[in-house]
């Protein structure tokens, strides 16, 4: 069998495994999050307070140990961070990406699954910290196969 669709196959499974494994555990079980997000993907998103949509690509990589993110929209780049984050009391997580955008803080709240191919599919939720919104921004992040 493929060793990468059987790798795929443990990190979807993972969330079901983890209720059973000890919190030290747990840092392991990141780990393994933070090698499934990472790659390029094709990004399709609506503005905060706004109707108006955008496409771009945006990459997730890990660097010096940690997760960053770049994102390329209508011709302008963009660095950020990432992070893997426990929600609710800790029954799940999110990857929460963080960035400045004229100069402005943007933060986003995202999931994630996995596609018919096992890689992954994000969805996130984009606002202002510490601000109210009642339109928050949307991406969905589609995994690209660079060849």
């Amino acid at each position: 069998m493929n060793k990468l669709f059987i790798r795929r196959l443990a990190i979807l499974c993972l969330p079901l495994i983890s209720l059973c494994l000890a919190p030290t555990a747990m840092a392991e079980v990141d780990e393994l999050f933070k090698q499934y997000l990472q790659g390029h993907y094709q990004l399709v998103g609506k503005a905060i307070d706004s109707d108006a949509s955008y496409t771009g690509k945006m990459s997730i990589y890990e660097q010096g140990g940690e997760l960053k993110v770049h994102r390329e929209i209508e011709g302008v780049s963009i660095q950020g961070t990432a992070t893997i984050e426990p929600v609710l009391n800790g029954d799940a997580k999110v990857l929460r990406i963080r960035f400045q955008q004229q100069e402005r803080d943007i933060e986003a709240s995202c999931l994630w699954r996995g596609d018919l191919d096992n890689y992954a599919r994000i969805s996130c939720y984009l606002y202002h910290p510490g601000e109210d919104t009642e339109n928050p921004g949307l991406e969905a992040l589609f995994h690209l196969r660079l060849h």
